[in-house]
């Protein structure tokens, strides 16, 4: 039976902090007994939608908090983002500055979403010039991807405004964010996270 662990979205295959998640979940789990609750549905390819349960601790939860996973949304009512806002602020996992990537990262905020307007607004607050080529922009559920032309280069202080309308966009053609709460990450080249942008 294949499982998907409900409420969390880990990083895709070949993805920045993959292999710690997958390794994570491996180890702790091997060799040990758990239990499934289930809300009797199955996801798109067949795979049971489940929280899994090591004795008391929600494997599920305990991902968010290790930074191994994203909460998604709406979730719980809110109790896995809270613990994903805590792993975030700490920059624990996938949230470390050095997560999949060597190097400081420069100062380039998402500072404005419109799910209404299908926009997003990157700004780099620094004073050179940011070459943005292979850097990327993602929803909440990894299935919409935004990738930056090649030579896209944002000068210091100025802003891009990105919608999902523009070209770049896989799949592309569809609205994006979702109106009940989403998030937004930008990542670099190596797929580290630069910055979050939840609602």
């Amino acid at each position: 039976m294949d499982v998907r662990l409900l409420d969390i979205n880990s990083p895709e295959r070949n993805e920045c902090f993959h292999r710690e998640s997958a390794n994570y979940l491996i180890e702790t789990l091997r060799g040990r007994s758990v239990t499934l609750q289930t809300d009797d549905e199955l996801d798109q390819y067949g795979r049971v939608l489940a929280y899994v349960w090591d004795q008391d601790r929600n494997v599920n939860l305990d991902l968010v908090r290790r930074g191994l996973a994203i909460a998604t949304t709406p979730g719980t009512g809110g109790g896995f983002l809270l613990d994903e806002e805590e792993a975030f602020a700490a920059g624990t996992g996938l949230w470390a500055p050095d997560a999949c990537g060597t190097g400081s990262i420069p100062e380039i905020r998402i500072v404005a979403l419109d799910e209404d307007k299908e926009t997003i607004v990157i700004r780099n607050e620094t004073n050179s010039v940011v070459d943005l080529s292979k850097w990327s922009i993602r929803d909440e559920s990894s299935r919409h991807r935004y990738r930056f032309p090649n030579q896209v280069r944002l000068d210091g202080g100025a802003e891009v405004i990105i919608s999902s309308d523009d070209q770049g966009w896989d799949p592309g053609g569809s609205p994006v964010w979702n109106n009940d709460g989403d998030m937004a990450l930008l990542l670099d080249p190596s797929g580290r996270v630069v910055d979050r942008w939840r609602y």
